[in-house]
């Protein structure tokens, strides 16, 4: 289960600005897009409004999806490879709140211009609280990279000294070589991070617009405990045979939860003794 890799929550002006692609070495090992800020995307997880559909297919269904966030529009494309969210996307009512887990995708029609979609691996709709939730999450995890980057940028050093250095300060892998490799690549880093601070502070001020701060607190503490909805979700999944972990998370992702936060909470319901792993990849509770 812990090898699966992340999915990140990146606003989409940062989702946009990335112009770096990296592929690992073995033939099916995972792409990359590494952001601003040193998020090494793989899969990432958006919560949106759609304000267009288009099938631009000739010959085959392909649906091109623009999915807002308060900083910008991200692009989604399901095909015949993605038949589930291209028929969710077939029969959506435009606008509409959606929340998508799906693979970071580039196109590159010429050398230094990179264009990046998403393919959807799971797409589900949503509401303008788990928007708000996601928004308000996301500007603290942006938040926390730009620091590291501050960090990176303050060290002087490059490369793996700097990967070394990141990783010393308690800072994860994936972010640490995310961090060095956007160091070297982004010629203006400290300038894009003043205008991302600035994006996610008008994101955040979108959130408490329509109401209150404390009274957008108070909704968001309301809330059932990661490990209640992962119980829950578990009980609905599981008809007898037990529930996929893929399918678990992608549910309670739709919901607001971060992968970190579902992992976290089937730890202690398998602590508590209420499911179990009869093998990888499958959750059964226990009756």
């Amino acid at each position: 289960m812990l090898d699966r890799e992340l999915a990140w929550r990146v606003f989409a002006d940062e989702y946009n600005s990335s112009t770096l692609h990296i592929s690992e070495q073995s033939e099916r090992a995972p792409n990359y897009v590494i952001t601003p800020t040193g998020a090494k995307v793989n899969r990432l997880f958006i919560i949106g409004v759609v304000t267009d559909v288009e099938n631009i297919g000739s010959g085959s269904d392909l649906f091109r999806a623009r999915v807002a966030d308060p900083t910008g529009v991200f692009t989604v494309y399901a095909g015949q490879y993605q038949s589930e969210a291209a028929i969710f996307f077939s029969e959506l009512e435009v606008p509409s709140f959606i929340a998508v887990v799906g693979k970071a995708r580039t196109y590159e029609p010429e050398s230094g211009s990179i264009y990046v979609s998403i393919r959807p691996e799971e797409v589900n709709s949503a509401d303008e609280h788990l928007r708000d939730r996601w928004v308000l999450d996301t500007a603290k995890r942006t938040l926390e990279r730009a620091k590291v980057m501050q960090t990176a940028l303050e060290s002087g050093l490059d490369k793996d000294a700097l990967r070394a250095f990141l990783s010393g300060k308690g800072v994860n892998d994936a972010l640490a070589e995310g961090a060095a490799a956007a160091l070297s690549h982004y010629t203006d880093i400290r300038g894009y991070i003043r205008t991302l601070n600035d994006a996610v502070a008008n994101a955040v001020e979108t959130v408490f617009s329509g109401g209150s701060a404390q009274e957008k607190k108070e909704t968001i503490s309301a809330k059932k405990s990661p490990k209640d909805e992962t119980a829950e979700a578990l009980n609905v999944l599981d008809t007898g045979s037990g529930a996929a972990y893929s399918e678990l998370v992608a549910s309670l992702q739709a919901k607001g939860l971060s992968e970190d936060e579902v992992e976290g909470a089937i730890k202690e319901l398998m602590d508590e003794g209420r499911c179990y792993e009869p093998k990888i990849g499958i959750l059964r509770k226990v009756q």
